[in-house]
């Protein structure tokens, strides 16, 4: 049992950071959830996540990826793309038009900043893709979802998304960019393999305090909220969330596989088109423009898509990780 939960730590301590988040922002004391959500910073904590991916990434992969980018232009097409048609019928299963809307909302969304690469890493794939995607995807989202938003919506809304862009620049280019160069001195670049498994371990629980900060923070959400919706519509809502993610997993890797891609690079595939993020997606899902007095849980769905796809992934990520260290 103790060699089981030492393996499987990760998981076990990310199930406990969705619950306890939840459960503190719902019933927590509000000045102690205000001071815990005022001093985690969501943007600083990426930015040292991806700082210390970039850093410790083989400079090498990185070249790779940007001189062969078709595994990279795939997980976008998904991720951004084919996700999207995907929920479109899903969505319109739900018992809930704040439910319905959500979950186009979760999957117009682009790919996580960080837990994306993380994940890829700690199975074994090819990090310096999830990274690329990650980055690719986000910087598109400016065009691509407002586009898709104004075809859900079925009118001439235009959600003003720019201001994301300077966000992007500093929290995912800036952190990527700066973590490559200080490879570049024969200094950093020990540092970099000497101190990889110490910032990898970083990383992740650098991961987990952002998954307890929106954990908690969907909590806070959920206390202002009426009543509740039906056990009946949220059990469809959860599982539509779970097929959602796990078709545009498999269109990730099938995609991968077709190209005769390693099985590194599909991994990174996988994961990284198939993520989607949290902030950007309340981000639209707030707008004054999409806002409906009919749709007063219309962050559920983004809260369960998270939630599901961070489960399911660890799971996958571990897996992964010991299938490869049995065949070494």
């Amino acid at each position: 049992m103790r060699a089981a939960l030492v393996r499987q730590w990760f998981l076990c301590v990310l199930a406990a950071a969705l619950c306890g988040g939840l459960l503190a922002g719902c019933y927590g004391p509000q000045s102690l959830v205000a001071t815990f959500l005022r001093v985690v910073h969501p943007s600083w904590t990426t930015i040292i996540v991806l700082f210390l991916m970039s850093f410790s990434l083989d400079t090498s992969r990185l070249r790779e990826a940007l001189l062969h980018p078709h595994a990279v232009l795939w997980g976008t097409i998904v991720n951004l793309g084919l996700t999207p048609l995907v929920a479109w019928p899903i969505a319109g299963w739900q018992a809930r038009p704040d439910f319905s809307l959500g979950l186009m909302i979760a999957a117009i969304a682009p790919c996580t900043l960080a837990t994306a690469s993380v994940f890829t890493r700690r199975a074994g794939g090819n990090d310096a893709i999830s990274l690329l995607v990650t980055l690719v995807t986000n910087v598109a989202c400016v065009i691509v979802s407002p586009l898709w938003l104004t075809v859900i919506l079925q009118s001439n809304t235009r959600v003003e998304l720019t201001g994301v862009v300077s966000q992007l620049i500093y929290c995912v280019l800036l952190p990527t960019v700066i973590g490559q160069l200080a490879q570049w001195p024969r200094s950093g670049a020990t540092i970099s393999i000497r101190y990889r498994k110490v910032m990898n371990t970083a990383a992740q629980w650098l991961v987990l305090l952002l998954v307890l900060m929106a954990a908690t923070r969907g909590g806070v959400m959920l206390r202002h909220q009426p009543a509740g919706p039906s056990a009946i519509a949220l059990a469809g809502l959860i599982a539509s969330c779970i097929v959602v993610h796990l078709a545009s997993l498999w269109l990730g890797w099938m995609g991968a596989a077709t190209m005769r891609a390693s099985k590194e690079t599909a991994i990174a595939v996988a994961l990284s088109a198939s993520q989607k993020t949290l902030p950007i997606g309340i981000l639209m899902a707030t707008h004054p423009l999409v806002v409906r007095d009919d749709a007063p849980f219309i962050t559920f769905p983004l809260l369960a898509f998270h939630a599901g796809q961070l489960l399911i992934d660890a799971m996958l990520a571990d897996r992964w990780a010991a299938q490869q260290r049995s065949t070494t």
